[in-house]
């Protein structure tokens, strides 16, 4: 378990540490990953701009100048349930937990927003960035 709270200052700089030296966003082809997403936890928006694969830098509440092309959001309690080593089922990965909220009207999953087009064009990298918020989480 990380020793800091998720969505922290501290936590965000392990974060981005993690997926920069991540093999896969390499290996994959992830490295071309250049599109910015934000993460939203409950309240807290936060901007994790991408660019080669790498997090070049995550802004705290961008505001209006913020420039994403999709995200996801959810309660802490969903964050911190996606984030467990072991996660639950249906909160073990984002079209899982999305389906739940987007399609069946249920709490305490997370849900995707933005253009559902650049989702899927980059699923597979945006996937490997959210499961390295697992890996931050419990090293």
């Amino acid at each position: 378990m990380s020793s800091t709270e998720l969505g922290s200052d501290e936590w965000w700089s392990e974060y981005r540490q993690t997926v920069n030296e991540d093999r896969e966003m390499e290996v994959r082809g992830h490295d071309r990953f250049d599109d910015n997403f934000f993460v939203q936890i409950d309240d807290d928006k936060f901007l994790v701009e991408m660019y080669g694969g790498e997090v070049q830098d995550v802004v705290k509440n961008p505001g209006v100048n913020g420039d994403w092309s999709f995200g996801v959001s959810g309660s802490r309690e969903a964050w911190e349930e996606f984030t467990q080593e072991l996660p639950p089922a249906h909160n073990n990965e984002i079209i899982a937990s999305d389906y739940r909220t987007a399609v069946k009207g249920e709490e305490g999953y997370l849900e995707l927003h933005g253009n559902n087009k650049k989702v899927f064009q980059n699923l597979r990298p945006f996937q490997r960035a959210l499961e390295l918020m697992r890996e931050t989480q419990n090293n």
